[in-house]
């Protein structure tokens, strides 16, 4: 709670400064560019939060995104329903997500490269299916899942909001979230405990997955145009705000709302660097020193809770 709060009062300080500071920061187009860049990530971080809490990583994210869209794309432009591209494109995720879950906490490969070595291959197959020539003009009705505006923002908001809800009463007031805890924080004492750690983390990755491959779908749908590059960068956001968030890299450790409120700081500096005027050069080192800050608050707490 205390990390949440510190998040929402640095929040309003530098959203504060950046209103004064800037003639277009405080616009309302300018808020619902910042919300509708930001929407399809906080679908992922409430799903990776359980995921980094429950002490396993994953680096496919993007790969799996991109390859579920493109998928979605090019069974559309192939003269497949859109619904059924869909659900192709939702369960492709799933299965990803398994294979993830089972190399990992079955067959105990190191999940960073278990996870990066899906990536490769999801990154492979979507640009070898597309010869850099990605998938475009998909029905209507297939744009209005994302492209619809609610009080001008994206109906993206909604399924963040829901996503966030959802995952936050599984991880806080289900048994499920307490084992997620218990399993992130001493796998062995976990298992001591009756927990079944494999079935939890092939359930965790599979999370993942499909919400990877939902965000994949949508993307396709706000841009009219499934390219494997449209979500590059996001795993490393996502796994950035939640440690800004209070997340732990190690496990046992974290909080969906305040990764949310990191994922906000970050896409606000980002905004803020187009708005000062400063070269979108510096936007990576910028956000790489909160990055650093947060992690190495997180490790001084550590090690002053030890101490007492």
């Amino acid at each position: 709670m205390r990390r949440i709060i510190g998040l929402v009062i640095v929040n309003i300080i530098v959203i504060a400064v950046l209103a004064f500071a800037t003639k277009y920061f405080w616009t309302k187009a300018n808020l619902i560019v910042i919300a509708d860049n930001m929407m399809l990530e906080v679908v992922i971080l409430a799903g990776y939060t359980l995921l980094l809490i429950g002490g396993y990583f994953d680096l496919s994210v993007d790969g799996i995104a991109a390859i579920c869209g493109v998928v979605l794309g090019l069974l559309i432009n192939g003269g497949t329903n859109w619904v059924t591209a869909i659900f192709v494109g939702l369960a492709l995720g799933v299965l990803i997500g398994i294979f993830n879950g089972v190399v990992v906490a079955k067959f105990k490969v190191n999940g960073l490269i278990a996870t990066l070595t899906t990536w490769w291959i999801c990154i492979g197959f979507s640009l070898g299916m597309t010869k850099a020539i990605s998938p475009y003009n998909f029905p209507d009705a297939f744009q209005v899942l994302a492209q619809t505006r609610i009080f001008g923002f994206r109906v993206l908001i909604i399924y963040a909001i829901i996503a966030v809800v959802i995952l936050s009463v599984i991880l806080h007031w289900t048994r499920t979230g307490s084992r997620i805890y218990v399993s992130g924080d001493n796998q062995q004492s976990a298992e001591l405990m009756g927990i079944d750690t494999v079935k939890l983390g092939i359930i965790l990755y599979t999370l993942v997955g499909v919400l990877a491959s939902f965000v994949g779908i949508m993307m396709a749908s706000r841009l009219d145009a499934a390219s494997p590059s449209t979500v590059d960068g996001m795993t490393l956001r996502v796994i950035a705000a939640i440690v800004i968030g209070g997340g732990s890299l190690s496990g046992g450790k974290g909080n969906i709302i305040a990764g949310v409120l990191g994922l906000v700081l970050m896409h606000v500096l980002s905004n803020a660097v187009i708005q000062l005027g400063i070269s979108p050069y510096w936007q990576k080192a910028m956000l790489g020193s909160v990055l650093l800050v947060a992690v190495l608050s997180e490790k001084l707490n550590l090690k002053g809770a030890f101490k007492k």
